[in-house]
């Protein structure tokens, strides 16, 4: 293979982690302002941290997967709160095994995957299937990918059936509940345990698949048991009872449903099901919707599906450890989490918006086997331990806290959840302890300026300028009231900051209290350039409030100019926009970045001439740089290492923060064709090969950097009309572009080399 490997270029960037994409050309009028996701060290209680920028987790729902194909265990994470996935990918250093966020592999995975997740391999091929929510059921996607072009998927059935009393209908699956998917009989098919519409009882449907064929490539279910164990839920609590009664418990067989039955609804759990035993049955683990606790079930059959009851319970399991206490509705998923070949138990809720958010995966180490699991308590917060995650809707500031020349990074946050269940805004500081180009985060504390203390509500967002003209930065702060706090510095030029009690209810020139109604988010920023700080405010309803600072340097003075400032609508479809404003200054004049409650990046610019009451700015995208974190998303940037590039970090739902580098490869007028041509590049994300097809006679293939520099040249003959492939193990982690030219036209790919 003639293959000309020119320059192993090493990325002139920071090293990374891994380094991600989302838009690497624009075309936009100000394309040169696009982005490269990237990492910065930062550390915890003396700990660097493992994935610091990996955006948090609140409701993960867990599932194993080989993402890479290298043999080490991965873990894919649908989260709840957002219908957010990720990828945590397992390492091995020489020393120690572990997890880190990969984010280059999200995009791998169905766009519609919501509510619920699980990986698993139903037609026992070695390659994971998903089992998601379809309306009132069950989707499922079959992997039809391979370890040479990597993972992808199918809709295997859009929704799952099964043979109810003699006729087929909709296997249901309540949306807030979690099925166990699983072999029940023993047989090799897949198996679904799911509580019936009326949430009490465990119905069994039962897979045909290996009766029917032999084979387990299918998905035919039948309702083989309506109320698997013998046991019924309360309605009103999660007491449950043993060897019930009723009908259709008693007998335990398929029947016409009792007209009485179900009268009484039980509103949402979660199943596990494995065999705590080696007794050949399943046991069930359950989590109820309502209450913290897990509760286990011991089958007393002694071979597989048989109509046996469960005969024991232990309500606060695992009892023989620190039992599950997870605020709320918690869900239990059996993972290798330790990467010893024994799969151990994550414990996490399962309730969006009123669920704990910042320490909320416990997990308990099985010291026994899989065959005869013991699961004894080690932490909880598994994963969110390795990455900031102040709770949810994070937003990020970047200002010199302590005054020695670095910007510092604040999070403030929508909420974190105290014990029980309430909950409470805060702003955690993480200090530059690095260098003017090299910046380092350290975690110094959760509470900074002491703002749980000041009579404040919820979301509170801080901002910074000097507005009292004596040489240090004063603080403005919004909550969930609408209306903003003044809290003055009084430590003088060049302490650290350090503020008054606030001065709540701030007024404008006229003496009125601003007040957008609720959700104030205030960015103080000169934006006319006149040497006064003016008032730009997020609302709840999407919109912006600019107020023009008309005092002077040494007393501010907020005048209104416009209630809907530059057209600026982040929710024109829902009364409910968090809007979060952030301005940046670039060779194109001010950008505007709008965080949303939708949690994609609004983008605007033509600001200029536009600051006046009907002024209206150029609305770019509304999902810029193809940023989305499905809810709450804020942004900040600045040139943290004085490279004259600027960095982005972006808050969003599940409480973390993301990081990205400017792209250097940003230009006008380049378009990156991906979609536009039969030429395929796979696998992507790739490793040590990439395969490229689809070429034509004497075309020219060339990988580049993101500088641009041509690392590998390749002519196609004959053969390689057919596709080839390249090796490139050399490579660094990084973004490259795949150029193919033919004289007549350029087809270039994006291609995500991780390590």
């Amino acid at each position: 293979m003639f293959v000309v490997h020119l320059k192993v270029n090493r990325l002139i960037m920071k090293k990374l982690i891994v380094t991600v994409v989302f838009s690497a050309f624009l075309l936009f009028a100000n394309a040169q302002f696009g982005f490269l996701r990237s990492s910065l060290p930062v550390f915890f209680a003396g700990n660097q941290l493992v994935s610091p920028w990996g955006g948090g987790l609140n409701c993960p729902q867990f599932s194993e997967i080989d993402i890479n194909f290298d043999g080490l265990i991965d873990l894919f994470v649908l989260d709840r709160s957002a219908d957010q996935i990720r990828v945590f990918m397992g390492k091995d250093d020489g020393t120690n095994k572990y997890f880190v966020e990969a984010p280059e592999f999200r995009s791998l995975f169905p766009a519609d995957v919501r509510y619920r997740a699980a990986l698993v391999d139903y037609n026992l091929d070695g390659l994971p299937d998903i089992f998601t929510y379809g309306i009132g059921g069950v989707k499922v996607y079959r992997n039809v990918g391979n370890s040479i072009i990597g993972h992808q998927w199918i809709v295997q059935e859009k929704l799952l059936y099964s043979n109810q009393y003699g006729s087929m209908g909709n296997l249901y699956v309540s949306s807030s509940d979690i099925p166990a998917i699983v072999d029940i009989d023993g047989d090799g098919d897949v198996d679904i345990l799911t509580y019936q519409i009326g949430g009490q009882r465990v119905e069994y449907h039962m897979n045909m698949s290996m009766e029917n064929y032999g084979i387990p490539d299918s998905l035919e279910y039948v309702l083989a048991n309506e109320c698997f164990g013998k046991f019924k839920e309360s309605g009103s609590n999660n007491l449950i009872t043993l060897n019930d009664t009723t009908s259709p418990c008693k007998t335990g067989t398929s029947a016409l449903p009792n007209p009485k039955d179900g009268v009484e609804k039980h509103s949402g759990s979660t199943i596990l099901a494995i065999d705590m035993d080696n007794s050949s049955t399943m046991d069930l683990i359950i989590g109820d919707i309502s209450f913290p606790n897990l509760v286990m079930l011991i089958n007393g059959g002694t071979s597989p599906n048989t109509d046996a009851p469960m005969i024991s319970e232990d309500i606060n399991f695992p009892s023989n450890s620190t039992a599950a206490s997870v605020d709320l509705f918690p869900a239990a998923f059996w993972v290798d989490a330790d990467f010893d070949g024994v799969k151990d138990l994550l414990v996490s809720p399962n309730a969006k918006v009123v669920s704990a958010n910042q320490k909320s995966v416990w997990r308990y180490k099985n010291v026994g086997t899989n065959n005869l699991p013991v699961f004894v308590y080690q932490e909880d917060a598994f994963i969110q331990k390795d990455m900031i995650d102040v709770g949810t809707g994070s937003i990020p500031i970047l200002v010199d806290v302590n005054q020695d020349g670095l910007k510092d990074l604040l999070v403030a946050n929508f909420y974190r959840y105290k014990v029980p269940l309430d909950k409470e805004s805060t702003v955690y500081y993480y200090q530059n302890t690095g260098t003017a180009s090299s910046p380092v985060f350290t975690y110094v504390e959760d509470n900074k300026f002491n703002l749980l203390n000041a009579g404040l509500g919820l979301r509170i967002v801080p901002s910074f300028a000097d507005l009292d003209g004596d040489g240090d930065l004063d603080m403005i702060v919004g909550d969930e009231s609408g209306g903003l706090s003044y809290f003055k510095n009084h430590a003088g030029t060049g302490a650290p900051l350090a503020f008054d009690e606030p001065q709540l209810n701030m007024t404008d020139k006229d003496g009125n209290v601003i007040d957008i109604g609720s959700y104030s988010a205030p960015l103080l920023i000169d934006l006319d350039e006149d040497g006064l700080v003016d008032l730009v405010i997020g609302t709840k309803s999407g919109k912006l409030t600019y107020y023009k600072n008309v005092g002077t340097t040494s007393s501010y003075s907020f005048q209104l100019v416009s209630s809907f400032f530059g057209a600026v609508n982040v929710s024109p479809a829902s009364p409910e926009g968090y809007s979060v404003p952030f301005f940046t200054k670039t060779t194109n004049g001010w950008q505007l970045f709008v965080g949303a409650q939708d949690g994609k990046l609004h983008f605007y610019n033509n600001i200029e001439g536009n600051m006046t009451s009907s002024g209206v700015f150029d609305y770019i995208s509304d999902h810029y740089l193809d940023i989305d974190m499905k809810a709450y998303s804020a942004f900040a940037t600045s040139d943290l290492d004085n490279d004259g590039n600027l960095e982005l970090f972006v808050g969003g739902d599940l409480g973390g923060i993301e990081y990205y580098e400017a792209d250097p490869s940003s230009t006008l007028g380049i378009k990156d064709n991906s979609n536009d041509s039969k030429i395929k590049v796979y696998p992507n994300p790739a490793n040590n090969q990439v395969t490229i097809s689809g070429c034509s006679l004497n075309d020219e293939v060339s990988i580049s950097n993101t500088l641009g520099e041509v690392i590998i040249l390749q002519n196609v003959d004959e053969v390689k009309k057919l596709g080839f492939t390249l090796d490139i193990s050399l490579l660094d982690a990084g973004i490259y572009f795949v150029i193919i030219k033919n004289g007549l036209s350029t087809v270039q790919k994006r291609l995500v080399v991780y390590r």
